[in-house]
Parts: C-alpha cells; sequence; structure tokens
C-alpha cells in the first residue's frame, strides 16, 4: 500500500512517483515549489530593506502564501528552505509586528 510523502495519503489505489509524492502534489513539486521558494527569499530580502508599510504588509502575505504551500514539503524533506520553516515564521511574525506598531 502507498502512502504519500507531503499528504500522507494512503492506500491500494494511490499511485506515488519515485518522490513518493500522488498525483495531487506531484504537480506543485515538480513545476512550482522552486518558484515559491524564489519568491520567499526574495520577499525575506525585500522585507529586511522596506520603508512603507503598505509595501511590507504586501511582502508579509506573500512570503506567509509562499511558506504555507511549502510547509508540508519541508516536512517530507522535499524541499529546502533557507532555514526551518518554524524560524522563518517567526521571523514574519517579528516584522509584521514592527510594522504594525
Amino acid at each position: 500500500m502507498a502512502q504519500c510523502r507531503c499528504c500522507h495519503t494512503r492506500g491500494f489505489m494511490v499511485e506515488t512517483d519515485v518522490n513518493g509524492l500522488c498525483e495531487a502534489c506531484a504537480p506543485y513539486y515538480y513545476l512550482q515549489m522552486d518558484e515559491d521558494i524564489k519568491t520567499l527569499q526574495l520577499s525575506l530580502q525585500a522585507l529586511s530593506r522596506i520603508q512603507y508599510a503598505g509595501a511590507a504588509a504586501a511582502r508579509l502575505e506573500i512570503a506567509r502564501e509562499s511558506l504555507e504551500r511549502l510547509r508540508p514539503y519541508e516536512a517530507a524533506k522535499l524541499a529546502r528552505l533557507p532555514k526551518p520553516s518554524d524560524e522563518i515564521a517567526r521571523d514574519l511574525d517579528e516584522l509584521e509586528a514592527q510594522w504594525t506598531d
């Protein structure tokens, strides 16, 4: 019985690829994940230099969305993030607190 490394779907009807991903998780991994990692890195870099609250809020949202899509793949050890996702989330929370004060 196969089980997806990312979403943990299992069963006799579940087929997985060479990376252990089901047909629902594989397209993101092969087609979009690298772009989300780049987007996350660029957003983190931009947040360290942004001087306007509106721009910071938009970048924070982009970074959070990318991070949430990447977390299951990081947990399955299929994605390499610049830092652990929990640490990135804490950094984003601190930046958000800084911009809302």
